[in-house]
């Protein structure tokens, strides 16, 4: 009887994931499940033992889940916490990416996920141009399988994941590098015909790191890159509604907190509010935090002391950023856990500058979400972390041990 072979199974479903990504939560949980399962039959577990203990990433991420357990105690409510706790599962796809995932099919999630977007952009533009409909989104927003923030963020680093393919010297057929031309117009189009704001600054940010480290002129790029930035952003503010509304808004609510300290008239200086008095709150209980459920506990007086309104500051569900809400519930340990685990993968090397293009693309995009949302608590935001967070990890320790690019 032939032998079942496990990794090729666990690389065709991952595939499978990455084409969900983007287009269904109930795609993603199914292949999530499987993969995980396909996982544990395998076994093998001294060898993933040995592999795992030495990765940065799966230490930040110990520290993390262990002392939210350990935390319990103080959290608001068990059931909570526990429930709170159990969602880190999202992340546990990292796991099979690093031991199993084979180079040849390393392309291939890259091409499923932009598959699962370039469906999802479809969807996107016959709700704008009102073509059809689905379910309840509206053309003046028209972000289909996700919250407009999110989808955004998607937006953004598919971008960048077109961008670097197009200007990639190895790729020599000239109809795929229009294909990708014309992908890459309709991704940044879309990003600014929707309302997330986030998705916005981080595509301007991600676009000039990405285009500064693609020419070895640093001039050149500096250049061509303010040059791509600044014209999407004027052919964006002259014909996109919803970006004129929105950057209009903005600047307003910038200049009403500056000049007048109104914190209240736009979202980014809300935000802005919850992040002076989380800091504080912070400060008082940075040794233990305050328990999984708890982080805005005391709103109102901290509030009260940086002369903010406490009764609209308590409206809010959580502090808007990711460091300060794991911060303020499991203290130092928690927020150490949580920078380490960006680290791991900020400092990965590669042998390919295309790699180490996208994955310091993919971090600086996460932690700019990270800053204004709750991005390890929301499922969107945790399974693309955990997708791509797993293939930097791997393709890092394959490029390095053997000393070859991986395209």
């Amino acid at each position: 009887m032939k032998e079942i072979d496990y990794n090729k199974i666990i690389n065709y479903l991952l595939i499978g994931y990455a084409f969900a990504l983007p287009i269904s939560k109930a795609g993603v949980n199914i292949f999530e499940t499987l993969i995980l399962l396909t996982w544990i039959i395998q076994g093998n577990w001294r060898y993933k033992y040995n592999l795992y203990k030495k990765n940065l990433l799966f230490i930040g991420f110990f520290m993390l889940v262990l002392f939210s357990v350990i935390s319990i105690p103080w959290a608001s409510d068990t059931v909570f916490a526990l429930d709170y706790i159990a969602k880190y599962r999202h992340f546990l796809i990292i796991l099979p990416i690093y031991s199993s995932l084979d180079t040849k099919y390393i392309k291939l999630i890259f091409s499923a996920f932009l598959s699962g977007m370039f469906i999802s952009e479809v969807m996107s533009y016959g709700i704008f141009f009102e073509l059809w409909k689905y379910k309840n989104i509206l053309p003046r927003d028209p972000s289909p399988f996700m919250s407009h923030v999110d989808y955004s963020v998607y937006l953004a680093f598919t971008s960048i994941l077109l961008l670097t393919r197009l200007m990639d010297e190895t790729e020599e057929n000239i109809k795929l590098k229009f294909l990708y031309a014309a992908f890459f117009a309709s991704s940044a189009i879309n990003l600014f015909i929707n309302g997330g704001r986030t998705g916005q600054v981080t595509f301007v940010v991600l676009i000039f790191i990405s285009v500064l480290m693609s020419f070895k002129s640093k001039l050149t790029a500096f250049f061509i890159s303010m040059v791509l930035i600044i014209s999407t952003l004027v052919v964006a503010y002259n014909y996109s509604p919803n970006f004129n509304h929105k950057f209009n808004h903005a600047s307003n609510g910038i200049k009403a907190m500056i000049y007048d300290n109104n914190y209240k008239s736009d979202g980014f200086s809300q935000r802005v509010s919850l992040w002076i008095v989380g800091v504080d709150n912070f400060k008082d209980n940075f040794l233990y935090g305050k328990g999984i459920g708890n982080d805005t506990a005391d709103i109102e007086y901290y509030a009260q002391k940086r002369g903010f309104d406490p009764k609209f500051l308590s409206e809010f569900g959580d502090n808007h950023n990711m460091f300060l809400i794991i911060g303020l519930q499991l203290g130092i340990v928690g927020l150490i856990a949580m920078i380490l685990i960006f680290y791991s993968i900020f400092r990965l090397s590669f042998i390919s500058n295309v790699n180490k293009i996208l994955s310091l693309t993919f971090i600086v995009g996460f932690f700019l979400w990270s800053l204004g949302n709750t991005t390890f608590h929301t499922m969107n935001a945790m399974v693309f972390f955990a997708l791509f967070a797993g293939l930097f990890n791997k393709i890092s320790h394959m490029e390095i041990s053997t000393n070859k690019k991986i395209h």
